[in-house]
């Protein structure tokens, strides 16, 4: 998502997922999954690619940069934003900036409907329910 919206030819998601675990950026479980993304590890994929990124913790939304791109760490239940949030983090969205009403717009692939999946558009304080206040600003 990041690679596209930068404008960067997207290769296939399991060469980028080699890559990166290849930085230590995923974790591989004894049963042979992959535990979540570890941030240092993506940054430094990220810097091979030409991209300058940086982590970013202890955040709220209203920290989120306006300028750049942000991979927000936010529960899997954002994909139900109508329901209250069960938790925090676990899960990454791509914000890209806010709507003229101060709202974040992020792209959500895995969202449940094609209203949570592109384009979402979230106040900040119902953002805030799912944000673990951590990332990664890209840009």
């Amino acid at each position: 998502m990041a690679l596209g919206a930068l404008g960067r030819p997207v290769p296939p998601i399991h060469e980028i997922r080699r890559g990166v675990q290849a930085e230590a950026g995923y974790v591989e479980t004894p049963e042979g999954g992959i535990r979540g993304l570890v941030y240092a590890g993506a940054v430094a994929w990220l810097a091979g690619q030409g991209i300058a990124a940086r982590i970013l913790l202890e955040l709220t939304a209203r920290d989120i940069p306006a300028q750049g791109l942000f991979l927000a760490s936010v529960h899997p239940g954002i994909r139900r934003p109508d329901l209250a949030p069960p938790g925090r983090g676990g899960h990454l969205v791509l914000v890209f900036g806010r709507d003229a009403a101060g709202a974040l717009r992020f792209h959500n692939p895995s969202g449940d409907t094609p209203a949570t999946q592109a384009d979402v558009r979230m106040a900040l304080g119902r953002f805030d329910g799912f944000f673990a206040g951590r990332g990664i600003h890209i840009g």
